[in-house]
């Protein structure tokens, strides 16, 4: 396989499971006390990740008092019912992210707990988190055992231990994935590279990864343009600008949306011959139950795509880590 460090995707899974132990404590420290709101904080691709998670938690029926804040939002706006008995729960792999900073600053003088997942220790997100969780490529390890634990310690998942002694075997699961994926992904690289633009379509726990690979990826590391939309609100506009010649990603998962994908999968088959589908359905995940693979969906479908940015970066000799103007220019 082209560019395939199979050790280093291991080694960053590996990393991933054995945050999980110490995460579950922290979320258990806190539900010690009184917690009556729960803040997931993002910008940009956390954001999307707190989404995830989010659907996931919808998708369950939980009552859980969440929501999803974006951090610029958060600064300007305000959120005045943050207490004491607030939970946020941030993610940042620099550690410096202006506006997220500035978000715990505002949370933490109301009071708040922040558990948070960081991957430089000396960052001044590290500092300023109550609990702190840091290693690499955890981010996504680190996002469900919150958010499971927390369902579990609610009585919503009922299943957390048995889901967890399989979620520790993720890393061979997902280096599989990376090779089951990867002709698929090589092909849609070199048909599709110099597409003027990309719509990207998903659903329920996958709608913003959506969202995550269309802004986060294309358009600011190989700078694609690009249009992300939920297949709940596809049949309420888009579909009127697909033709023969758009390029159409279908994200698939296998949660309960996948009904609101296949009607949109059908209808671009009829009227557009650049459909490409990514499915997990497709995917063997050995040692995952099936109940557990619709929860599963988005570091499985994550994995798959970090395929697809190897080989467009290839197709358009264009490498992921340039940038024009994110953190380059003062804005």
């Amino acid at each position: 396989m082209f560019n395939f460090q199979e050790s280093v995707i291991l080694e960053q899974q590996k990393n991933g499971v054995g945050i999980i132990e110490q995460t579950q404590k922290y979320v258990d420290e806190v539900l010690e006390g009184t917690v009556d709101s729960i803040l997931f904080i993002g910008i940009g691709g956390t954001e999307f990740y707190a989404n995830q998670m989010a659907a996931i938690v919808k998708e369950s029926h939980s009552s859980m008092p969440l929501q999803v804040v974006n951090a610029a939002d958060l600064c300007l706006i305000g959120y005045p019912s943050i207490t004491e008995n607030t939970l946020v729960v941030i993610e940042s792999i620099s550690g410096d992210t202006k506006e997220l900073v500035d978000a715990v600053k505002y949370v933490k003088v109301a009071g708040a707990v922040v558990i948070g997942y960081v991957e430089k220790k000396d960052s001044p997100l590290a500092k300023l988190v109550d609990y702190l969780v840091c290693t690499t490529g955890g981010g996504y390890h680190f996002w469900y055992t919150v958010t499971l634990r927390l369902l579990n310690k609610r009585g919503d998942f009922h299943e957390y231990d048995s889901f967890m002694k399989e979620f520790k075997t993720i890393p061979k699961v997902i280096v599989s994935v990376y090779k089951q994926v990867d002709q698929k992904a090589e092909a849609f690289a070199e048909a599709y590279c110099d597409e003027p633009i990309h719509y990207l379509i998903g659903s329920g726990n996958l709608e913003d990864w959506a969202y995550c690979y269309a802004m986060c990826i294309l358009e600011e590391m190989q700078w694609i343009r690009t249009r992300a939309v939920s297949a709940s609100n596809f049949f309420h506009g888009t579909l009127e600008v697909i033709d023969r010649d758009t390029s159409v990603i279908l994200i698939k998962g296998e949660d309960i949306t996948r009904t609101q994908m296949d009607r949109v999968e059908k209808f671009v088959h009829t009227v557009c011959k650049k459909v490409t589908v990514f499915d997990t359905k497709e995917f063997v995940l050995e040692g995952i139950s099936e109940k557990y693979r619709g929860i599963l969906s988005p570091i499985v479908m994550r994995s798959a795509f970090m395929r697809v940015s190897i080989h467009l970066e290839e197709q358009r000799k264009h490498p992921l880590a340039i940038r024009r103007y994110y953190r380059r220019l003062d804005y």
